[in-house]
């Protein structure tokens, strides 16, 4: 598949754009991102963990729970250091995990064949070079 590498690429940039809006602080935060704090951690968690499962074999699915465990505790970290109107908070990195294990099962029932789909749409049926 030679959209992998894209694939990848926009990954990273998803997870840039979830640290830039977890550590700015609130006064900058645009209103269409103000939802409930425990629910915007749950989404975003899930969404990249439903994104990235498409991208990794299932065996290895745990390390995706791994790096966004790991990434949404450095955040509250980052969050309670850098003193800018953000708190960090535990029960965040709780929701992180619940939204992370909550993507990975619905990776698991089907979602994580986004790619597939996003292949189909893209090329229409025509074999992908």
């Amino acid at each position: 598949m030679k959209l992998m590498r894209v694939w990848w690429g926009l990954g990273i940039v998803l997870v840039l754009f979830v640290i830039v809006v977890c550590v700015v602080p609130n006064s900058e935060i645009p209103g269409a991102f103000e939802l409930n704090d425990k629910l915007s951690h749950l989404v975003s968690h899930g969404a990249l963990a439903i994104y990235f499962a498409g991208l990794v074999p299932r065996q290895r699915w745990w390390k995706i729970f791994v790096f966004l465990l790991l990434l949404g505790a450095a955040i509250e970290v980052a969050q309670y250091a850098m003193q800018l109107g953000r708190e960090g908070d535990p029960r965040d990195v709780i929701a992180n995990c619940m939204g992370a294990a909550i993507g990975l099962l619905l990776a698991r029932l089907g979602l994580a064949r986004w790619p597939e789909l996003a292949n189909w749409l893209l090329f229409r049926g025509r074999a992908t070079q």
